[in-house]
């Protein structure tokens, strides 16, 4: 039978990660992956105004009720899941929590967090923590781009007198970027309030004024004295039930997505840790530049790969299909891992637009029982071709589980996945994957930063070797330039910097060296003014031999160059 009781904000922070804990059904803290949005502030501001911050759902249990793994023999009268800790000292880097052996918890009474994990892991990153974040324009492989800060608040802060909301200013501040004291700054750090044992002799010591000291009482009183923790506490030592519970608490609002609510259904039923190993997955596709390929891609896949309807909704995740993924587990992953190996050869990592190209690679290699090393280079030849087709066409960023029936259809009785391609373009045109020489004049006008700007060129330079080497999309002219203080440049073309006519496919080093320097002297020094290596250079580039390649010929460079990219896709996607 549940209860409801409450605490104070201190005697919670105070026993997290001692005997509150979060259950693996829970999604990961999400409040700082758009910091700008202030919600840890917020929440401090709230607090501070007598603003409710809802209640909380614990889930009362002993830790003798919690099959621990000690026993070769499952108990069936135990508990079997996992505990995780809150995040204190959340980085960027890695913003998981951690898994922690249950036999190494100290106290006997837990208390598993179903509902409150953002505002308690916020409670507890601003009063004992940190967050470290990565600086605006930061490098992710530059220590010094991430800085450490904690929470502080101005008790000297003078609201705005038109902004009625505007009463308490609350920063996470690293400790060298707090101002010096003055009379309109005095920094405290939010975290102090928990340990301050004499607040009169504090605001004597530091000459607070009586309305600083008020504020400063005013938080010692929130935070220590008041019972501001409102929560529901379920005792029965049923993981059924409060699985319905966490689901029907959940799916009511906002707070979860419901994908998030999916993969706390199948965390809840796989025997093994998916949510560790899922974590291991996407975040290795991060790092590979397939930030468009995570857990929500990763579930639907699964779901695909089984032949399960693929349409996220409860009944989609039942026992048959969670069962069903996990049995073939490692074959799924491995499908996964081998069409995203495909397609980082292909020169997409950073670029690709949609996860699902990766999805239907998985499936053709998943139904094949194909892995990397045994992909036939003709299977290869046409995978690329789908990926820029797929690319181009934006195929999958609208209507995208009708898309995906669409390619089992397609992919129905194949032998190779050029079978595939053929079929999927000749089906009817609402179900059409190809692109035509009717869609050449669309592609000409294709600006850098489209999806379709990599595909199209790599359509241009068939021969480059992207598995080997790293290729960016380079600006003959350099947009730098494309000012009015260029005076070679006619003021008509200050706009045309980022057209497809203006791009080329660079090596990386070759694209780095070269900067923003003019393309007659580039092209020049690169080639030691020799005449011949300089020809070859632009008839491989669509360039007219005859241009200069100097500012005041970019009109008929680009006259010129359109026409030629305007034959050479012709030619290529003449059926």
């Amino acid at each position: 039978m549940g209860k409801f009781n409450d605490k104070t904000i201190k005697d919670v922070i105070d026993e997290i990660n001692v005997s509150y804990f979060l259950p693996d059904i829970q999604r990961e803290y999400v409040w700082l992956d758009r910091a700008s949005e202030k919600k840890i502030e917020q929440l401090f501001d709230s607090i501070l105004r007598d603003y409710p911050i809802g209640s909380f759902l614990f889930w009362k249990l002993k830790k003798s009720d919690i099959d621990t793994g000690n026993s070769p023999i499952a108990d069936p009268d135990k508990l079997n899941f996992q505990l995780y800790r809150f995040i204190e000292e959340y980085d960027v880097r890695n913003p998981h929590n951690d898994k922690i052996d249950i036999n190494r918890i100290d106290s006997n009474d837990l208390n598993v967090v179903l509902d409150g994990q953002q505002r308690l892991t916020s409670l507890f990153i601003g009063l004992k923590g940190s967050r470290t974040l990565k600086k605006p324009k930061g490098w992710w492989d530059n220590p010094s781009a991430f800085e450490k800060k904690q929470l502080y608040l101005n008790l000297r802060y003078q609201p705005s007198e038109e902004d009625t909301e505007d009463c308490y200013q609350f920063e996470f501040k690293a400790l060298d970027q707090i101002p010096n004291v003055d009379e309109s700054n005095f920094w405290y750090k939010v975290g102090d309030i928990l340990t301050l044992s004499s607040l009169h002799r504090y605001c004597r010591e530091n000459n607070l004024s009586d309305d600083e000291a008020d504020l400063l009482e005013k938080l010692k009183n929130v935070i220590c004295n008041e019972r501001l923790i409102s929560y529901f506490e379920e005792s029965e030592k049923n993981l059924d039930k409060v699985l319905k519970i966490f689901i029907r608490v959940n799916s009511g609002g906002a707070k979860l997505s419901y994908s998030d609510l999916l993969m706390s259904i199948l965390t809840a039923n796989f025997s093994s840790d998916i949510r560790g190993q899922m974590n291991e997955y996407v975040d290795k596709f991060r790092y590979d530049g397939f930030w468009c390929y995570g857990r929500d891609q990763i579930l639907k896949t699964a779901l695909y790969l089984i032949g399960a309807n693929h349409v996220f909704n409860l009944k989609n995740f039942n026992k048959r299909n969670i069962n069903a993924i996990e049995q073939n587990w490692p074959a799924i992953t491995t499908a996964i891992t081998d069409a995203v190996r495909v397609v980082q050869d292909f020169g997409y990592s950073g670029q690709l637009a949609s996860g699902y190209i990766i999805t239907v690679i998985a499936y053709y290699l998943y139904q094949h029982s194909l892995t990397y090393g045994r992909l036939s280079n003709a299977d290869k030849e046409a995978m690329l071709r789908f990926v820029r087709t797929a690319q181009i066409t934006s195929y999958f960023t609208t209507s995208l589980d009708t898309k995906l029936n669409y390619v089992l259809e397609g992919m129905f009785g194949i032998t190779d996945f050029a079978s595939f391609n053929d079929r999927m373009a000749k089906v009817d045109a609402n179900k059409a994957l190809k692109v035509s020489v009717d869609d050449v004049e669309g592609l000409l006008t294709l600006q850098y930063g489209s999806p379709a700007v990599l595909p199209v060129l790599q359509v241009l330079y068939p021969h480059l070797n992207y598995k080997n080497a790293v290729f960016h999309i380079d600006h003959i002219y350099p947009k730098s330039k494309f000012t009015t203080r260029n005076q070679s440049l006619s003021q008509d073309f200050l706009d045309d910097k980022n057209y497809l006519f203006n791009l080329q496919l660079l090596e990386g080093t070759e694209n780095i060296s070269k900067k923003d320097a003019d393309p007659d002297i580039w092209v020049d020094e690169y080639f030691d003014h020799d005449p011949i290596k300089i020809a070859d250079y632009k008839t491989k580039n669509y360039i007219d031999t005859t241009c200069t390649l100097k500012w005041d010929d970019f009109g008929t460079f680009m006259e010129k160059r359109t026409e030629l990219l305007r034959e050479a896709l012709i030619l290529a996607f003449k059926v």
